[in-house]
């Protein structure tokens, strides 16, 4: 995968090598911050330089090596241009001299997609590549044709990294592999990590038990490291190539606290020497790693050392950092490091001490954008003029093109406030005491309240317990969703933190904070993948999580016989309701029935004996009466005579 800015320090650190987005190739001097040399291909535009890799050195002043005369004449002439290969977007490959300026080959025809990365063979007339068509190229340099080629990946190769002794080739994609150079197959395959590695580089330390001549590919690289880095990803891994298969994981793993963008190793003598990584990250900080390879570690390594560069701030102005944009170990007994920092216009070169006493330094800089010209009054006799102090000299060598300033910006704000209705014309002015307003745009949407990203990173930062408990208790998951989503990358893990704090809380919380908890995962699974340290803070989580839910299958059985109990007593209670409660479903009714006729007649027939019953003892009454009434009569008559 190929750099934003390609950019490499020669092996001598005499030069630095850059392509401009325009894909114009820039050679500048380290010791004098000048621009040597500059190339612009034919096709620039068209086939823009996605990477850059120097030739082999000179070897003028190294011993003679035993090899055959054929080679050893191809590889002086090699090292004689100082060849600089560029890969392009279109796929070929140009050949770029130092020696002559120009242009020493072109090399095409071996892939049809951007090339990504190449590496030199120091001994051989060869050169390696990889692309983004899934395959690796093998290059003749004399002849400029292809030698191999193979399918390395089932998708894009991103890096390739030629081992110590050059009978074997990593290249990285998804995967990483290692290639036997003369059959073309794979020795050992290395996962872990989650993106595309996009930096293959080995730690030039050669085994002694490998320096026997006529040893197999793998046995020439038993033993020894390499680093990788990937895609958004944190951490930088360091593997072994080991003999038994068994152990897959990498050895150690560098934390960084952004994402890589270029490494350097300064080569160490044996294995029991301290190896340095400088590692640049993408923000612009250069951060250093110590460490002796004796083994695996657990946990991720913290750097040892972080150098930031930033601009000396005024009264008014705020200080602003200078971005480093490349870094490079010297061959020398201070272990001094070459940094180039600024821009790609004007790029500054500084040389600074290695001291691993002081783990933060920051180095206060001109703004090399903003420097004055500079003029040696002793050797000229020509007098200047005194001007004023706030004007500015432009001169051929300062015309690069410098961002707004500070006081041009509360120069521009001043003459905002002080505009007044007379600056304005006349149309603005009677549009200004219009009363029809209808020119305004009725078609303005009322702003969204869909997200409280902006009000929860305030809460996390500042900790304020009562934004955070206001933002915490929504339960409308569109509301979460969109407030994970916008929440900056800076906050994501204090609010993991606050989460987890949260649930570890009373557990009534807990059915609110869950769906937090869900939708943090969920959206920023792989930012969080990258943070070694949040492992223990999940991991309390889940212990909580998963001691809480322990008991949930006794409570679920209880809550079925709850529920089976509470059941059979509504429904027996229904069943009474409904019994007492129940309508005849027929109602029969005969009005012409006999027994009623017969009832009726035997009461009639009754109540006509009991009035003829009265009637008769009335009668007998009367009788009676008259039979007392007759025998006073008879009496009296008998006491007359």
């Amino acid at each position: 995968m190929a750099l934003v800015v390609p950019i490499e320090f020669s092996r001598n650190c005499e030069y630095l090598a850059n392509s401009s987005p325009d894909g114009t190739l820039k050679l500048w001097d380290t010791d004098t911050g000048a621009l040597k040399q500059e190339y612009t291909p034919s096709s620039h535009l068209s086939a823009t330089c996605t990477c850059l890799s120097w030739g082999p050195l000179r070897h003028a002043a190294e011993t003679p090596r035993k090899k055959k005369k054929k080679k050893a004449r191809l590889s002086s002439a090699v090292s004689n241009l100082d060849l600089i290969a560029m890969g392009t977007t279109s796929g070929s490959i140009l050949l770029y001299s130092v020696v002559k300026g120009d242009l020493q080959t072109q090399m095409e025809d071996g892939h049809t997609s951007t090339v990504n990365c190449v590496c030199w063979h120091t001994d051989h007339d060869t050169l390696y590549s990889c692309s983004s068509d899934q395959h690796i190229v093998e290059w003749s340099l004399s002849s400029g044709k292809v030698k191999h080629k193979w399918k390395a990946d089932r998708s894009s190769v991103n890096s390739i990294c030629l081992c110590p002794r050059e009978q074997c080739l990593l290249s990285a994609g998804r995967t990483i592999k290692l290639w036997d150079l003369h059959r073309k197959e794979v020795l050992r395959t290395f996962t872990g990590h989650s993106t595309e590695v996009f930096r293959l580089l080995f730690i030039p330390v050669i085994p002694q038990a490998s320096s026997e001549e006529g040893s197999s590919p793998l046995e020439s690289v038993l033993d020894t490291y390499f680093v990788s880095a990937a895609v958004s990803d944190r951490l930088i891994n360091v593997w072994q190539i080991q003999r038994s298969t068994k152990n897959k994981n990498s050895l150690v793993a560098f934390s960084l606290p952004d994402e890589p963008v270029l490494m350097d190793i300064l080569t160490p003598i044996d294995k029991e020497q301290v190896i340095l990584l400088a590692v640049v990250t993408k923000p612009g900080q250069l951060v250093i790693f110590e460490h002796i390879l004796n083994g695996t570690c657990k946990k991720p390594l913290q750097p040892t050392v972080t150098i930031q560069i930033a601009m000396q701030g005024g009264r008014d102005d705020v200080p602003r950092p200078i971005a480093v944009l490349g870094a490079h170990f010297c061959a020398d007994r201070e272990h001094s490091i070459l940094i180039c920092h600024g821009n790609f216009l004007k790029p500054t070169f500084e040389k600074i001490p290695y001291n691993s006493s002081e783990p933060d330094v920051c180095l206060i800089r001109e703004d090399p954008t903003r420097s004055a010209l500079k003029m040696d009054t002793s050797v000229t006799k020509i007098k200047t003029p005194e001007t004023s102090k706030e004007v500015t000299v432009l001169a051929p060598g300062h015309m690069a093109p410098s961002g707004p300033s500070q006081s041009g910006e509360r120069a521009k704000r001043r003459r905002r406030r002080k505009t007044s209705t007379n600056e304005l014309s006349m149309e603005d002015r009677l549009h200004a005491i219009s009363i029809d307003k209808s020119t305004k745009t009725s078609s303005a949407h009322p702003p969204k309240a869909d997200t409280l990203a902006l009000l929860l990173g305030q809460g996390l930062q500042s900790n304020d317990k009562k934004i955070l408990n206001n933002v915490l208790q929504h339960t409308n998951e569109t509301i979460i969703r969109n407030t994970v989503r916008r929440l900056p990358v800076p906050v994501i893990i204090p609010l993991v933190q606050e989460l987890s704090r949260r649930m570890h809380g009373h557990a009534q919380s807990g059915h609110t904070l869950v769906k937090w908890v869900k939708m943090v995962l969920t959206v920023h699974t792989s930012y969080l993948m990258t943070f070694p340290e949040i492992i223990d803070t999940l991991s309390t989580l889940y212990q909580m999580m998963d001691a809480r839910v322990t008991v949930l299958s006794r409570l679920s059985r209880l809550q079925g016989k709850l529920d089976l109990m509470l059941s059979q007593i509504t429904a027996q209670s229904q069943e009474e309701d409904a019994v007492s409660n129940q309508q005849p479903m027929l109602v029969y009714q005969d009005e012409s029935s006999d027994e009623d006729v017969m009832m009726t007649e035997l009461v009639m027939s009754h109540s006509e004996s009991e009035d003829n019953w009265e009637d008769l003892s009335d009668m007998e009454v009367q009788d009676e009466g008259e039979e007392s009434s007759n025998s006073r009569h008879s009496d009296s008559e008998d006491q007359i005579d």
